[in-house]
């Protein structure tokens, strides 16, 4: 759902990647990361756990993508494990 700052003229909006261990969730953002334009987006931040297999608990970052009838698009990006390990970070 996203959230709109009329007197900034934004439009705010989250997308949360959820899924099973393995799933493509960090690739998947990794890619859009490495294919938007240095000038649209933020830097990426990623929360390491040390564990070989899920090497992070979360990773997000935020872009600028243009604008809709003259107000400025943000999205929020980013991912919540899925693995039942990281079960209780997610609430």
């Amino acid at each position: 759902m996203p959230f709109i700052n009329f007197p900034a003229r934004e439009i705010n909006c989250k997308l949360v990647y959820y899924g099973p261990g393995l799933g493509g969730k960090t690739a998947n953002l990794q890619w859009i990361y490495d294919h938007t334009g240095q000038n649209l987006k933020g830097k990426m931040v990623s929360l390491a756990t040390g564990r070989p297999i899920a090497p992070c608990s979360s990773i997000f970052f935020r872009s600028t993508w243009g604008t809709v009838r003259g107000f400025k698009t943000r999205f929020h990006l980013l991912y919540r494990p899925g693995q039942v390990f990281y079960e209780a970070s997610a609430n």
